[in-house]
C-alpha cells in the first residue's frame, strides 16, 4: 500500500501536489537553493518539521497554497543549534502575476507572528523575554506569464516615495519559474530542479515533453537507496502530471517512457504498484463524480415533473411549447425559479417560462 502522502499527491495534484513534495526536507532545500539565499547553509533541513497551519483564505486556495516549515538555524554552517526559524513558502498557481502579492505575504507573516505571541502568552505570565521568531518568506510562482519582480509596499502606496520611512520595507524571496533557465534547475536545484523543469515545460510539444520526461526519470534513478520514499513521491508527481496536464492520447506512450527509464526490477515493481493505486484513486474519483452527477440528474427530473404537475393542476392543458422548454431545461436553479414564480402566479404567462426563451 503506497504511503498516504503519495495518494495525497494523486488526489490533490493541482492544488497541493507541489506543496506535498516540499514537505520532504531534500525538496525544500532544493527549492530554497533556487532563491540564492545566503541563509541556506545555516538551515538544518535534516531536523525540519511541517506546521499544518494554512494562512491562505479559502477563496484563494484554487490559486495558491502555502507551506509553513520550522527548522533549526545555525549561526555557523555545520554547528548544531536550538534556535528555530520559520520558512513560509507561498506557492502561486495563478497564470498571471499578482500586483498585490507583497501585501498578501505581509498579512500572512503578521498572522504567523501573532500566533507566536499567543503561544507565548499561554505559557508565560508576562512578555518579558519574548522575541518573535524569524520568518524566511518565499513566493514561488509557477504560472506561465513573465513575472520579474514582486515589487515593494512603497510601490503600492500613493506618494510612496514621500512616506518611504514609515512604510514596512521587506523583500520576500522570489522564484518565478518561467524565468529560471533549464541549466540552472538541473545544476543548482538538486532532484527537485529536474521536476520543476518538467513543470515549466508542461505545455511543450509531445515529442519535446517525452524526451525531457525520459531524461528526468533517468536522473531520478540516481537518487540514493535511502531516499526511496522521496523517489516514490517525485515519480508519483510525474505520473499525476501526465494524467492531468497532458492529452489523453499521449498517456500510454508517456507511461512507457517512464517505465523504460526506470533501471531496476525493484523500481519497476514499485512503479506498477503505485500505478495500480493511482488507478484505484482515479476510479474512486470518477465514481464520486458519477454519483454527484446522478443526484443532479435526479433533482432535474424531479423538478421538471413537479413543475408540469403544478402547472396542469392550476392552468389545465399546458402548451406543447412550454412542455418542450421544461423538458429541455437541465438548469436546477432555473427550474426552481419557475416553481417559485408559480406559487404567486395567476396566469401561465406570469411564470415566465416562454418569455425567458
Amino acid at each position: 500500500m503506497p504511503h498516504p502522502r503519495i495518494l495525497e499527491i494523486v488526489r490533490h495534484f493541482r492544488e497541493n501536489g507541489l506543496k506535498i513534495l516540499l514537505q520532504n526536507p531534500g525538496n525544500a532545500r532544493d527549492l530554497l537553493s533556487l532563491s540564492r539565499t545566503k541563509l541556506l547553509d545555516h538551515i538544518d533541513f535534516s531536523r525540519m518539521s511541517v506546521d499544518p497551519t494554512t494562512y491562505v483564505a479559502s477563496d484563494y486556495r484554487h490559486l495558491a497554497s502555502d507551506l509553513v516549515l520550522r527548522a533549526p538555524f545555525r549561526s555557523r554552517p555545520g554547528k548544531r543549534s536550538s534556535r528555530t526559524i520559520v520558512i513560509y513558502i507561498l506557492i502561486e498557481h495563478q497564470s498571471e502575476p499578482d500586483p498585490l502579492m507583497v501585501l498578501r505575504v505581509l498579512e500572512y507573516l503578521v498572522q504567523i507572528w501573532k500566533g507566536q505571541l499567543r503561544a507565548w502568552k499561554r505559557r508565560h505570565r508576562s512578555l518579558k523575554g519574548f522575541r518573535l521568531q524569524p520568518i524566511l518568506p518565499l513566493v514561488f510562482y509557477t504560472g506561465t506569464q513573465p513575472w520579474d519582480d514582486l515589487g515593494t509596499l512603497v510601490d503600492l502606496v500613493e506618494m510612496g516615495d514621500l512616506f518611504r520611512d514609515v512604510i514596512p520595507d521587506y523583500r520576500p524571496l522570489f522564484i518565478s519559474l518561467p524565468a529560471v533557465a533549464a541549466a540552472e534547475m538541473e545544476s543548482s536545484a538538486g532532484y527537485l530542479g529536474w521536476i520543476l523543469e518538467l513543470v515549466q515545460q508542461r505545455e511543450a510539444r509531445p515529442e519535446e515533453f517525452a524526451n525531457l520526461l525520459s531524461r528526468v526519470v533517468d536522473h531520478l534513478e540516481t537518487l540514493p537507496a535511502q531516499e526511496r520514499m522521496r523517489w516514490l513521491e517525485l515519480l508519483s508527481y510525474l505520473e499525476a502530471m501526465i494524467y492531468h496536464d497532458r492529452e489523453r492520447s499521449e498517456h500510454e506512450r508517456l507511461k512507457e517512457v517512464v517505465l523504460a527509464s526506470v533501471r531496476t526490477d525493484e523500481h519497476r515493481r514499485e512503479l506498477q504498484i503505485m500505478r495500480q493505486s493511482m488507478a484505484d484513486v482515479h476510479r474512486q474519483e470518477a465514481l464520486k463524480e458519477g454519483r454527484e452527477e446522478g443526484r443532479r440528474e435526479g433533482a432535474v427530473l424531479a423538478l421538471r415533473s413537479a413543475l408540469l404537475r403544478q402547472l396542469r393542476g392550476r392552468f389545465g392543458k399546458v402548451p406543447k411549447s412550454v412542455e418542450r422548454t421544461i423538458a429541455a431545461t437541465d438548469d436546477v436553479a432555473r427550474l426552481d425559479s419557475w416553481l417559485t414564480r408559480f406559487a404567486k402566479a395567476n396566469t401561465l404567462d406570469e411564470v415566465g417560462i416562454e418569455s425567458e426563451q
